[in-house]
């Protein structure tokens, strides 16, 4: 499997659960919860999901990363994870061509890394994008948003007033 797709699939699903999450907010408070007092709000996590569309095939590219806007604004995301897809959606396969081999440094949190392209795509990038989509996610359903699985990885359907609480431990 190439780079492109192990990278723009995956990107693509990330920008439709975006727009699927947001469809489900029944408060714009609910982008301001955090998990924690001093985490990111859902909001922001959903920004930093998206701008690791741009993070993570701009620098395959050999491409400079612009700056992403950290508009928190649920139009405004609405309108990121819309400008994200289609990026995505005009990506040529060919601009990937090579990029596993490619020198990329970049600064993880306080670190700086270089990692060949193949690395930083499938352990660095997309993993810091499930990350902070799964806690924009669960966010989200903390601060009372009717979210499920489904929405976050559009795949599972549950019936309304499933739960999945068990009194069965796990081993």
């Amino acid at each position: 499997m190439d780079l492109y797709d192990a990278t723009v699939p995956p990107l693509k699903r990330l920008t439709d659960a975006v727009q699927r999450l947001l469809s489900c907010l029944d408060a714009p408070a609910q982008l301001e919860a955090r998990l924690a007092p001093d985490g990111f709000t859902a909001a922001e996590h959903f920004c930093v999901a998206l701008g690791y569309v741009a993070r993570t095939v701009m620098p395959l590219m050999g491409d400079e990363v612009p700056e992403m806007p950290m508009d928190t604004d649920p139009g405004a995301i609405l309108a990121l994870a819309q400008d994200m897809r289609f990026v995505l959606d005009q990506l040529d396969r060919a601009a990937l061509e090579g990029a596993e081999a490619r020198h990329i440094t970049h600064v993880a949190g306080e670190a700086e890394l270089t990692q060949s392209g193949r690395d930083y795509a499938l352990l660095y990038a997309l993993p810091n994008a499930q990350f902070h989509l799964t806690l924009a996610y669960a966010t989200v359903r903390m601060a009372g948003a009717q979210v499920g699985k489904g929405d976050l990885d559009g795949f599972h359907a549950y019936a309304p007033g499933t739960s999945l609480v068990s009194d069965t431990p796990l081993n």
